[in-house]
């Protein structure tokens, strides 16, 4: 009774049950539009008239970018994933870090909670 007890207690003591993963706000936000290693196409996501004119054969804010040899790709549950399953995550959000070359250095996935909080962040910022 008394080790379930001080288990429990270590269990929501521990600071490892209360840890969120923090996405850095220095980075760009993006949607995976297409991966043809070693480049990524990223779109800003927004409305595009060529997109529509053209029935979604080019989307007009969309940039082809480079990856690095070393690019570190986090998932929603923050697990490190490697490159060839970069694949598996278009279509979805992404936080990108580039270096001043513009080559893409570090990929987070995000969930929709961290998306909506990168918006309201621009939206304060605008103000």
């Amino acid at each position: 009774m008394l080790r379930g007890l001080l288990a429990a207690c270590l269990l929501l003591c521990s600071s490892l049950t209360w840890a969120q993963r923090d996405v850095p706000t220095d980075m760009s936000v993006a949607v995976l539009k297409q991966v043809e290693l070693p480049y990524v196409k990223l779109s800003s996501g927004g409305f595009s008239w060529t997109k529509l004119l053209t029935l979604g054969l080019v989307d007009g804010n969309a940039g082809r970018f480079q990856l690095s040899r070393f690019v570190r790709i986090r998932d929603e549950n923050d697990r490190f994933i490697v490159l060839g399953r970069l694949n598996a995550q278009v279509g979805k959000p992404l936080a990108v870090k580039q270096d001043g070359a513009g080559v893409i250095r570090e990929i987070w996935v995000l969930t929709e909670g961290e998306v909506q909080n990168f918006a309201e962040r621009v939206q304060n910022q605008a103000q």
